[in-house]
């Protein structure tokens, strides 16, 4: 347990010194608060134009920040050299793999953290409520963060790092359109490529689950039964794309 908790720490740690990050943090940050401007020039719409470029931009730049590292951070140790030193001590490959996880996690939650206390006072500075349906979709966003971090860190256990961010994107894509996906498909001529799109969709999770853009629009409460659905749905997602990541990231042969 040590061990997996000193190597999330030093993923955390060296996701934290990444710039990149900072710049997709910075902007994120930036975009919520130009949406105060958009909204304030919106005739009544002020507070749904804040909330739906507020919350979009906490999970695109979520998403974006769980593929940058999550296709990064293993290829980054290969090229420095610093994994054989790691994996020639007495740990196991998943354990490892596991501790990558943890770490991305732990960075995914501390940027939303910070995104979602700058929506929040942006919020409370305007003089408008801090709804139960805000903070459900906050942690929502959370969770497909999750998500997207554990498809990431699977493809990056056997493929480069465009690759693999190339691939995760595909699937974060298809997850987005997913149920317009699914009604477009028995419309397709058979051949390979409706079979290979009815691969995808089954294999790829259902990510406008949690998107609750449109009931806090319009004012929806969403019972707690939902999001406790939605949230087991996600978890168990990621950690399916995260047991097929340790079992190939231990098979591999990095000579």
């Amino acid at each position: 347990m040590k061990q997996l908790l000193a190597i999330a720490f030093y993923t955390f740690r060296e996701a934290v010194r990444n710039k990149v990050l900072y710049s997709i943090l910075f902007f994120a940050i930036a975009l919520i608060l130009l949406a105060t401007a958009l909204g304030a020039g919106s005739l009544r719409q002020d507070t749904r134009v804040l909330m739906n470029i507020g919350l979009f931009a906490i999970a695109l730049f979520s998403d974006l920040i769980a593929i940058f590292l999550g296709v990064t951070m293993v290829f980054q140790e290969l090229e420095r050299k610093t994994i054989y030193n790691l994996l020639s001590k007495p740990i196991a490959r998943h354990a490892y793999f596991f501790g990558k996880y943890l770490g991305l996690s732990a960075v995914l939650s501390v940027q939303l953290v910070m995104m979602s206390i700058t929506l929040l006072s942006v919020v409370l500075l305007r003089g408008d409520p801090i709804s139960a349906t805000l903070i459900q979709a906050l942690w929502l966003i959370q969770v497909e963060a999750l998500i997207v971090g554990a498809i990431a860190l699977f493809f990056s256990s056997f493929s480069t790092p465009y690759v693999s961010g190339f691939l995760t994107l595909g699937l974060w894509l298809v997850g987005r359109l997913l149920q317009e996906l699914q009604v477009y498909l028995p419309q397709m001529d058979p051949g390979p490529g409706r079979a290979l799109l009815r691969f995808v969709t089954w294999v790829c999770p259902d990510l406008s689950l949690f998107g609750l853009t449109t009931q806090l629009s319009a004012h929806i409460t969403v019972p707690m039964a939902y999001i406790g659905e939605a949230t087991t749905y996600g978890l168990a997602y990621a950690a399916l794309f995260l047991a097929a990541g340790m079992f190939i990231f231990r098979r591999r042969d990095f000579i």
